[in-house]
């Protein structure tokens, strides 16, 4: 399996405030027995902060700011925000607890901004005031700690966090993704391995689906350190909760790494059901897999839609796995005229063959000499020999016998001519075709003096 490559999924929401993160709703309900926060945070040593300080109420002056802030925040209206918190700033009569809220929504705008430097100001700021809302706490260290990870101070990010786990209650998966990114970008694979396993964890402790990232980083993880099996339920998870077409092909390209084909075909299909494939390579892996599983009606049938959506060139190559598709499905039909636009662009003779073993099967005699001679004349026949049989059972049927008996010869003396480099195999097929020319040769010769004696009677007949 090709090497996952570390994705720019470096967490977009890994810069964004957790306050700030509108969480979209999931209809679905994730349930994960067995899964327990103790249980994800057993390799951890946090020593929780002892902290019974209670939340306090905003002042009634800070109360008639912030029912001025939080409309112009939802508004998304930063300018007139950053007015407001401006007044706040230079009104003396505030309480050093209001002052606090009033840097946390500082640090809000900034991020909002962009401005990192200065949300980074804003959050010390709030740190150094004791009677800060010790619920916001834990989202300030967090803030900082993702302040942190995007100025490259992994180092810091890494420890901001290990800081937010003693003062957070509840936490959330998303802090392990990010020290899980901090370890690897600090080439620390192993602690990257243990904090992306804790993320995963925590998030199905909290009967959550997990990030999409954490998958993805948990695969390049695993794939690195050469566990393949560890893989393989992780692609399967993914499928279920981000059905996109990367995780299908990446789900059965891992099945065949597994030599696991069913289940290798059976996520292609999938993809291919949903219509998230799109790419020639595709089709052509999903026609070979339903060959090898001797589904030959539904290779064609995938093969020809990614013919009809123009995902598959009109080349040679691919006309004619779809004519051999629809050949052994016995749609002869639509196998005809893919075997003939495949011949007319091939320089070599073995299709031509293919389009007269047809036009045999189907008593259109001459159509099936000419296609046959064709395909020797181009040469560059595996297997002349079959072809000189071939033409002599058309000859035969024809009720030519003389030049029947011309083409069997033919087959004897082209014997050597048969191309396959295994001695033993070549001598077994050698054998096959000589016995089978002969017995022809024999039956033809015969016939053609049974014939003969008939015609003879019938003009004695005739004559008396």
């Amino acid at each position: 399996m090709k090497q996952i490559k570390f994705l720019l999924f470096l967490f977009i929401i890994f810069f964004l405030s957790p306050s700030l993160v509108a969480q979209e709703k999931e209809e679905r309900e994730f349930k994960f027995p067995g899964y327990s926060l103790d249980k994800c945070l057993r390799g951890y040593d946090i020593q929780k902060q002892s902290n019974r300080r209670v939340a306090k109420l905003p002042s009634q002056k800070a109360q008639k700011y912030l029912k001025r802030l939080y409309p112009s925040l939802e508004e998304d209206n930063l300018e007139l925000a950053l007015e407001i918190l401006n007044e706040m700033k230079i009104d003396e009569d505030l309480e050093e607890k209001d002052r606090a809220q009033m840097w946390y929504y500082f640090a809000y705008v900034h991020f909002s901004q962009d401005k990192l430097g200065e949300a980074e100001k804003d959050y010390f700021n709030f740190l150094k005031i004791e009677d800060a809302d010790p619920r916001l706490r834990s989202n300030v260290i967090f803030s900082l700690a993702q302040i942190s990870y995007s100025k490259e101070d992994y180092r810091k990010a890494i420890e901001r966090m290990r800081e937010w786990l003693t003062v957070e209650a509840n936490p959330s998966s998303t802090g392990f993704d990010i020290m899980a990114a901090a370890h690897w970008q600090l080439n620390e694979k192993k602690l990257a391995l243990k904090n992306a396993d804790t993320a995963m964890c925590v998030a199905k402790a909290n009967s959550s689906k997990p990030r999409e990232s954490t998958y993805n980083l948990l695969l390049a993880l695993y794939n690195e350190a050469e566990k393949t099996d560890e893989m393989l339920p992780l692609y399967i998870e993914l499928v279920d909760f981000y059905p996109k077409k990367r995780y299908w092909v990446q789900l059965s390209s891992l099945y065949g790494t597994l030599k696991q084909e069913s289940n290798q075909l059976s996520a292609l299909e999938a993809a291919h059901d949903q219509r998230l494939l799109n790419k020639e390579s595709e089709y052509i892996a999903l026609y070979q897999l339903f060959m090898r599983a001797d589904a030959p009606y539904k290779a064609a049938k995938a093969l020809q839609y990614g013919f009809d959506e123009e995902f598959v060139e009109r080349k040679e190559k691919n006309l004619k796995m779809l004519a051999q598709g629809w050949h052994m499905s016995q749609e002869l039909k639509k196998a005809e005229p893919l075997y003939k636009e495949a011949a007319e662009k091939s320089e070599e003779g073995e299709l031509f063959v293919f389009l007269g073993q047809l036009y045999l099967a189907t008593d259109r005699y001459e159509l099936a000499k000419d296609s046959l001679k064709l395909g020797l004349e181009k040469g560059k026949l595996k297997d002349p020999v079959t072809v000189n049989i071939l033409l002599g059972q058309v000859s035969y049927e024809q009720q030519n016998f003389d030049d029947a008996t011309i083409f069997f010869r033919k087959a004897l003396d082209r014997l050597s001519d048969i191309q396959i480099k295994d001695k033993k195999k070549k001598e077994e097929k050698q054998d096959k075709l000589r016995e089978q020319a002969l017995t022809w040769l024999t039956f033809t010769e015969q016939e053609a003096k049974r014939v003969k004696i008939l015609e003879q009677r019938k003009k004695d007949l005739e004559s008396s």
